[in-house]
């Protein structure tokens, strides 16, 4: 495998610490929830900080930024009390939504 052939994604050229539908490269991937920041302070486009919920995932170097149709997902898989999400597993997976009149890339947890 070639160099290019690691980064044959726009996303992967410019890495980042938070996961993005490109690092999965087209998989389904198991991850489990090793802790959650329930308020991780993050910096948006525009500079602006905002709060949102932050998944470290055991053995993974980055970590995830949890948005509610996920968070749904896994509520629906291991119950909507979120500490009890921790050491549990679940299937994510790249795909496409519709948003704004552009489709974007994003992560989705699949409910096997």
């Amino acid at each position: 495998m070639t160099e290019l052939d690691k980064f044959n994604h726009v996303d992967l050229l410019f890495p980042g610490k938070y996961l993005k539908a490109a690092d999965l490269r087209g998989h389904d991937v198991e991850v489990e929830i090793e802790h959650i920041d329930p308020r991780h302070e993050l910096q948006g486009a525009k500079g602006e900080k905002e709060k949102k919920p932050v998944i470290t995932m055991t053995g993974k170097d980055k970590k995830w930024v949890l948005n509610k149709t996920n968070a749904k997902s896994i509520a629906h898989i291991h119950g909507n009390e979120v500490k009890k999400w921790i050491g549990q597993k679940v299937t994510i997976y790249p795909t496409t939504v519709n948003a704004g009149g552009e489709v974007h890339e994003c992560i989705r947890v699949r409910v096997k």
